[in-house]
This record gives structure tokens, sequence and C-alpha cells, in this order.
């Protein structure tokens, strides 16, 4: 599978106000491919689209709460 990299410094970057202001719009664009930097005093955050389905979500989840404990 060939899977391009994802440089981060190259991603349109939002505040995390201007996020929740254009939220349909920007989880559309989300939904469509896009990615992007939340950025907030406290940290950054990537969104970025994921196409794994809910079985891998579920195992994800799960794999982090074990390794976690």
């Amino acid at each position: 599978m060939n899977k391009e990299l994802l440089n981060i410094d190259q991603l349109q970057s939002f505040t995390v106000e201007e996020f929740q202001e254009d939220f349909d719009n920007l989880m559309d664009q989300v939904e469509n491919g896009e990615s992007f930097v939340i950025t907030s005093e406290y940290g950054n955050a990537v969104m970025v689209p994921y196409s794994g389905g809910v079985e891998e979500l579920i195992r994800i989840h799960t794999d982090l709460n074990n390794h976690a404990s």
C-alpha cells in the first residue's frame, strides 16, 4: 500500500476558536481528504481523514487502553 507522508509544516492551521466557528465546513473538508493543524495554548492537534472503518477505531481504542493500564 502506497501512502503519502503528511508534512505537518505545510498544513493550513486554525486556532481552536477559528475551528469551532467554521466547524461544519472544516469537518466536511476533512471528510473529503483535507488535513489541518489546530493550535491552542496547550499544544497542537492534527485533523486528518480516517478511512480504516469503525472496527479499526475500536481496535485502536482498545489497544491504547489496554497498554495504559
